[in-house]
């Protein structure tokens, strides 16, 4: 059984400054004239009852994907907290479930394990089997204004605040690829060759 999706937005994560892509927009990143994130929003359509994008900047652009919008309360680019609290502030539902913009191997597998019905935490945070992946994480909203106190105290660091939290770790060890991210133009050649081998 999964948390029913009405009680569920998911907020994906692209307003930082993507300074290792050389400023280029990573939630605009195109294969073959395709935004990689569109298969996102409809995986996350699928498995929660809406989407809502962060975003600092290309509005105009942003627009076509035809979701909601949102931009930091917290201004001058201050981490994916900032980006958190803002989704948790504009979400109507219980939940709210983090994704990064740039996450494309992301499958339903993940939806399904993630999203679990037996969510008794405040946190349930994807762990790859090396490390914990912070922005692939369902959040509680009714902690929105512990997130607050924390950053007005001038902290950002987001598995510090996570510590402070009831966080459940869920593995993925045995599909670390759902975490390959696209920050450096490396990146994004390893991934058109990856998605090459996948579809012959």
């Amino acid at each position: 059984m999964l948390i029913n999706k009405q009680d569920i937005t998911t907020l994906i994560l692209a307003g930082g400054k993507s300074s290792r892509m050389g400023g280029n927009d990573k939630g605009l990143i195109k294969i073959n004239d395709e935004y990689i994130m569109s298969e996102l929003i409809e995986l996350s359509e699928k498995f929660t009852n809406s989407v809502i994008l962060n975003i600092n900047r290309n509005k105009d652009i942003y627009e076509k994907f035809k979701i909601k919008l949102i931009s930091d309360l917290h201004v001058n680019f201050q981490g994916p907290l900032a980006g958190i609290y803002s989704g948790m502030t504009e979400a109507k539902t219980k939940y709210i479930l983090v994704l990064p913009c740039d996450c494309p191997m992301i499958s339903d597998i993940f939806f399904k394990d993630i999203l679990k019905d037996n969510f008794k935490d405040k946190i349930r945070c994807a762990h790859d089997g090396n490390r914990l992946q912070p922005v692939h994480a369902l959040i509680d909203r009714s902690i929105a204004s512990n997130l607050k106190v924390f950053l007005d105290s001038g902290e950002r660091k987001i598995d510090k605040w996570y510590n402070q939290e009831k966080l459940e770790i869920i593995d993925f060890s045995n599909n670390p690829q759902f975490f390959m991210n696209i920050n450096t133009p490396e990146d994004l050649e390893k991934y058109k060759l990856e998605k090459m081998k996948d579809d012959n």
